[in-house]
């Protein structure tokens, strides 16, 4: 069956109508991919955010670039329109369309979703619904695409359950291609769709496929079971992982953007995975094994994606990049290489006890528009207790080195709602931000200027604080207003997570089957591009939990006992469930002692 060919009325009914159509034109320098009507599977690369935000995402286009290499396969991109776009297509009936091919999302044969934040969620169902795709998986025909969800939230599948026919956990370069292999052969031989599906979940490393399993609930509410329909698909998803990151092609020819985006910048992934296992962070725990590219291969890579371009910035990616081995022959080389060209290398958020301190060593030549770190805690006690290994002195000796470099501005992050935090700690957080701020007063002569970044703890699935509760609303709102309070006329600027996100990230990420309810009826009362402030309303999120008769203070607030069975216990990553929750109770104990 052909696939349908929108370009006319893209350009009678859409694009005339839109804001910014520059963001949906889709002629992006480096574009590749190929006649969708000649391939043999058509793949549409979903990211379910908007197109200033997609396009800048790394891994959607290391796995566009994986599938656009593979033979006789066409993999497109697709972005989730803003509300007013939304409205021009429906009211002109222009179902979701591939940016490149300008060819009908819907079909595709695979239509895969990058789901990397919890709140992303309603955006999928709008890209659904758009492509004319059911939005529950079970009442999909052979006619429609295999929808395949992968990033973070594959790890905490659930919620999403109902929506996705297959999630790939952990590194997606590999299971996905599988995917793509086993539908090309499976159009061949005339499988359905409920056939491929179930090849996939037995036969591939990280697939998993909701519709296999049912879950079955005690009369208190909580999860009893997540059991397998039938006996040959496992019970425990083991997360795929590359051995080598070599083995994952590099992105040498990035996609250039049209319109604006959020990163303009050749971005060089150098590490995969973190070694500092700090106790709130899903990703430290669930990207293990730690894997590093050579200096040498990012030195190539940079030079082919600079060459392919025309961008005057590189920026080093990773959880922690202060970890990476090599770091000080990477920048020194990266600099001899690239400095006479006017490139500049750009740092993410550093660990102070290291690199810190060698930073006047480090940067000739690196951007110095601003400095962050993130020490999460600002008290001894608490960063011992959630094993983040930075001291005062290091902090204060690194920023001071950090001003001698040429940094005006430190940016810092911290969290609110620990476990066993008290008031000290939150007065903590200002003072170390004021001592921070004042190391620069004997080099600069003014303090230093100090963006305090303050988010809210959801404790996450695969880390060892999995079981704890998230504090309630007044609680982080008491901490703002604190805050705030008594950093009036200081050189220490606050900004704050906004609190009912944090709360609704809780309950999707923590959440069971029974929250793709919630989703469905939020998405249905309007809920549209929930991460951005301007789109946001938490009313339509609190009247779905009201229809749908769902707390979701049992899913953000419920401090989880050791016994109870996790909605994501069958997602195994590197560490198992009892070695969490040796850690959770050390955790607790540490702060029970000081």
């Amino acid at each position: 069956m052909a696939i349908r060919d929108l370009r006319e009325i893209l350009g009678r009914s859409f694009l005339p109508f839109v804001r910014q159509p520059s963001q949906y034109i889709g002629l992006e320098v480096n574009a590749r991919c190929a006649d969708v009507n000649a391939a043999e599977v058509t793949v549409a690369m979903a990211f379910p955010d908007a197109y200033t935000i997609g396009i800048s995402h790394l891994g959607s286009q290391v796995l566009y670039n994986v599938l656009n290499d593979m033979p006789a396969v066409a993999c497109d991109r697709t972005y989730c329109p803003d509300p007013p776009a939304e409205a021009v297509m429906r009211n002109a009936q222009v179902p979701l369309f591939g940016w490149e091919s300008r060819a009908a999302v819907g079909d595709f044969d695979i239509i895969g979703f990058s789901l990397a934040y919890e709140m992303c969620a309603t955006n999928m169902l709008t890209m659904l619904d758009l492509s004319g795709v059911p939005l529950i998986a079970a009442e999909r025909t052979d006619e429609h695409p295999l929808v395949v969800g992968g990033d973070s939230l594959a790890d905490t599948p659930e919620a999403l359950a109902d929506f996705v026919d297959l999630f790939v956990t952990g590194d997606g370069e590999i299971p996905l291609a599988q995917i793509v292999e086993l539908v090309r052969r499976g159009k061949q031989s005339g499988a359905s769709r409920d056939e491929l599906i179930l090849q996939a979940a037995k036969t591939i490393q990280g697939v998993y496929a909701p519709s296999l399993y049912r879950p079955r609930y005690n009369d208190d509410g909580t999860l009893a079971a997540l059991e397998p329909l039938r006996d040959d698909v496992p019970e425990t998803i083991h997360r795929a992982y590359i051995a080598n990151l070599s083995d994952s092609p590099p992105v040498t020819v990035p996609l250039v953007p049209v319109a604006e985006a959020v990163h303009d910048r050749v971005t060089l992934e150098i590490m995969r995975g973190c070694p500092n296992a700090c106790r709130f962070c899903q990703a430290g725990f669930a990207r293990l094994p730690v894997r590093y590219r050579s200096v040498d291969e990012l030195i190539a890579t940079a030079h082919a994606a600079i060459d392919a371009t025309g961008y005057r910035e590189i920026s080093l990616l990773s959880l922690s990049t202060s970890d990476y081995p090599h770091l000080g022959e990477l920048i020194e080389r990266l600099n001899a290489e690239f400095a006479p060209r006017n490139v500049s290398i750009s740092l993410p958020s550093l660990r102070v006890n290291s690199q810190l301190k060698e930073l006047p060593a480090l940067t000739s030549g690196v951007t110095k528009g601003g400095l962050t770190i993130a020490p999460e805690a600002a008290l001894p006690r608490m960063r011992k207790a959630i094993n983040k290994q930075i001291t005062d002195e290091d902090m204060l000796a690194g920023v001071e080195a950090a001003y001698h470099a040429g940094w005006r501005k430190v940016k810092t992050y911290f969290m609110a709602g620990m476990p066993g935090e008290t008031q000290a700690d939150i007065d903590g957080i200002y003072h170390l931000c004021k001592r921070l701020s004042m190391a620069g007063k004997g080099i600069t002569g003014h303090p230093g200027s100090i963006s305090a970044s303050v988010s809210w703890l959801v404790p996450k699935p695969h880390t060892p604080m999995q079981w704890a509760p998230m504090r309630d609303f007044d609680y982080f709102l008491g901490v703002k207003y604190h805050l705030n309070d008594i950093s009036r006329r200081s050189a220490v600027n606050f900004k704050f997570h906004w609190i009912e996100l944090s709360i609704l990230e809780a309950v999707v990420c923590r959440g069971d089957r029974r929250v793709g309810k919630v989703i469905l009826a939020a998405w249905k009362n309007g809920a549209r591009m929930d991460a951005w402030r301007e789109h946001f309303d938490y009313e339509k999120w609190t009247a779905a939990f009201e229809q749908t008769g769902i707390d979701p203070a049992f899913y953000a607030h419920r401090e989880i006992p050791a016994g109870e069975t996790l909605p994501w216990s069958h997602i195994q990553c590197k560490h198992t469930t009892a070695k969490l929750r040796q850690q959770y109770e050390q955790m607790m104990q540490t702060l029970a002692e000081e």
